[in-house]
């Protein structure tokens, strides 16, 4: 989406009259306080700072002197420390994870930093660098220090998680027959032994994104779910050798369709029993991106004993779910909905419904039967919000914002607070500050 386009958008929609509503008055820059919140644990926070989110439609990258991507290790909401990790919110928000143990931190680049002399991009998916470095970090409490990192696992490299069945990661990348990588760690957190297997990914022709966007390992290790070109779910097979490594990775049955637009990302529940995905219900349509309904998530039951994988549930959320966190007793979810906060500053888009603030909802999962239920939707200001994470009680909710509409803190990214009361979402009027372009979190033990 470049400045000509949405100029050009400008002046149909102006002279044809637009069927959007206007009159989205939540506040560009609230000015929440950095007062202690409520939120208990530890969590990761990685930061992309090279371009703002209105870069993807309009190119202008507007880059920070001395600013580097940045991982960020947050303890009862409130920084701790932070170090360079090189990451890129050209992405779904999953391209950071952790150890069981909380001892390691992983990320990867989907895209590569900026050349230094950049400023402004036609593309941002096309013209940033092709994304190749695993980064491995070891954490404390107070402390986050590279290990290692490597650059032969494919390009740009889609998601990453950590399997503790086998100490290893499995990494999507858009390698053609290449798809997933599987890397042994040592116990001291170096990898070892890299696997590379071809998925044979189910593409149709009318599939505008031939490629593999992200895996997801069920929590026993048996089972893969694929992200195949963000329009269906594939689930393989594991096959493991006695070292716990996987020898061979095979397809289950055809693909789950009908699951939306554009599919975003995905989690299993804790006890593995389902498998649940998002979709941000986008268009390459330009038009679209202007008028489009709300987003929403599916339960997949996956195929096992024989049974083939189905939809058992699907319920509608606010526009644009990106990530989504799942309680640790699996029976609360929240969506962080982007609504249409990535729209440029243009004066014709000033008061366009969605652009102002972003959405979250929060939903009741029924263990027993995936059905999903959408319990409550707050607004907050904020653009280009990608994740949310539960703390360790289940009562309170972190989210990441690349960064506010306008202002000084346009220049900074931010971890905004809220609290679950009654099946409420309240906001704790509490923010913290972190660099430019926060858009992935992972909890830590």
């Amino acid at each position: 989406m470049t400045v000509m386009r949405w100029s050009l958008l400008a002046v149909v929609v102006l002279g044809a009259g637009s069927c959007a509503a206007f009159g989205d008055f939540t506040d560009d820059d609230p000015g929440l306080s950095e007062a202690p919140g409520t939120f208990q644990g530890r969590f990761l926070a990685v930061s992309d700072t090279d371009m703002t989110a209105t870069a993807y439609a309009d190119g202008q990258l507007e880059p920070q002197a001395g600013a580097s991507d940045t991982m960020s290790l947050l303890v009862d909401g409130k920084v701790e420390t932070a170090v360079v990790a090189s990451n890129s919110v050209i992405s779904w928000p999953q391209i950071v994870d952790a150890s069981s143990d909380g001892l390691l931190a992983f990320v990867v680049e989907t895209k590569g930093p900026a050349a230094p002399d950049a400023t402004s991009y036609d593309n941002v998916y096309t013209d940033f660098p092709i994304g190749k470095q695993l980064s491995i970090f070891s954490v404390t409490d107070d402390k986050l220090e590279l290990i290692q990192e490597i650059t032969d696992m494919g390009e740009n490299l889609q998601s990453i998680e950590y399997n503790e069945r086998c100490n290893c990661l499995f990494v999507a990348n858009e390698t053609t027959d290449e798809e997933l990588v599987v890397i042994a760690l040592t116990p001291d957190g170096r990898t070892s032994d890299i696997r590379k297997f071809a998925l044979l990914p189910p593409y149709n022709p009318e599939d505008t994104e031939k490629r593999v966007r992200t895996i997801h390992i069920s929590p026993d290790g048996t089972l893969l779910a694929v992200n195949v070109a963000n329009r269906r779910i594939q689930f393989y097979e594991i096959i493991s050798d006695e070292t716990g490594l996987p020898f061979r990775v095979s397809a289950i049955g055809t693909p789950v369709e009908k699951l939306g637009r554009r599919l975003s990302v995905g989690k299993w529940t804790p006890d593995g029993s389902y498998f649940i995905v998002t979709d941000v219900n986008w268009s390459d349509n330009t038009l679209f991106m202007l008028t489009q309904g709300p987003g929403q998530l599916s339960t997949i039951s996956p195929p096992r004993n024989g049974t083939a994988a189905k939809i058992v549930s699907q319920v509608k959320v606010g526009r644009s779910p990106e990530g989504f966190g799942i309680s640790h007793d699996g029976t609360r979810l929240a969506t962080i909905n982007m609504e249409r906060t990535y729209l440029p500053n243009l004066p014709f888009l000033s008061f366009w419904q969605g652009r102002r603030a972003y959405s979250i909802s929060l939903l009741s999962f029924e263990t027993e039967t995936g059905v999903l239920s959408e319990l409550d939707r707050i607004y907050q200001a904020g653009i280009l919000p990608e994740d949310v994470i539960f703390d360790k009680t289940g009562q309170n909710l972190a989210v990441a914002v690349f960064h506010r509409r306008k202002g000084a803190d346009r220049q900074r990214g931010f971890i905004d607070f809220f609290s679950i009361q009654d099946d409420r979402l309240r906001s704790q009027g509490v923010t913290q500050a972190v660099p430019r372009g926060a858009h992935d979190l992972v909890g830590l033990p």
